[in-house]
């Protein structure tokens, strides 16, 4: 006879798959709803059902026997507090298990795996202007300065009042070192002049 002989082990070792169920049992309490496959679900279900059993007892013998599965000290607290004093009135069916479509590559059945009772969530508080105890303080608005562009009026002879605008022209560089008068360039012969306009006795 076979009687309680567990065989599914997800075609892992004996660690791997111990460490597997621990892993999922986590992340239910963390996210109180997970997906996984049908058969992994099934099993992480069974072992979350028992943690749920003994945290409703809160002694330390309870704390450090969750504690060697979870791993976390955070997640014992969570457990402990937030999630075992949903269920003090039942006893026991703990978590469900709803199926979902098939996975691509390997049609494998998923599942989501989740508590019959969640937490409720405090409503978020809408964002507002955050009261200071430092006093305001007043700026003045800044007033924008206009340039204002001056014109001179040139009379010309026998024609009419031109207006120009004053241009700020860039300063131009005093030329480098004292004036130098320029020599006068003469211009020299061409080639041909030179073999054939030369003069006798020159």
């Amino acid at each position: 006879m076979r009687h309680r002989k567990h065989t599914i082990h997800f075609g892992r070792q004996r660690d791997h798959y111990r460490a597997t169920l621990h892993h999922l049992v986590a992340a239910l309490v963390i996210n109180k709803s997970i997906k996984t496959t049908k058969v992994k679900a099934k099993e992480a279900s069974r072992l979350a059902e028992k943690l749920v059993t003994i945290a409703k007892k809160k002694t330390v013998t309870n704390q450090r026997r969750v504690y060697a599965i979870l791993r976390s000290r955070e997640l014992v607290a969570i457990l402990f507090n937030e999630v075992a004093p949903l269920f003090e009135n039942r006893n026991g069916g703990y978590t469900r298990v709803m199926l979902t479509g098939r996975r691509h590559g390997d049609n494998a059945q998923m599942a989501i795996l989740e508590f019959v009772e969640k937490p409720k969530k405090e409503p978020i508080a809408k964002k507002g202007k955050k009261e200071t105890g430092k006093p305001e303080v007043k700026t003045e608005p800044k007033v924008k300065t206009e340039k204002k562009e001056e014109t001179i009026k040139i009379k010309a002879p026998g024609e009419e009042v031109l207006e120009k605008k004053e241009e700020h022209k860039k300063p131009t560089r005093p030329p480098k070192g004292p004036d130098k008068p320029r020599r006068e360039v003469k211009p020299r012969p061409g080639f041909f002049k030179k073999l054939f306009g030369r003069k006798k006795g020159q």
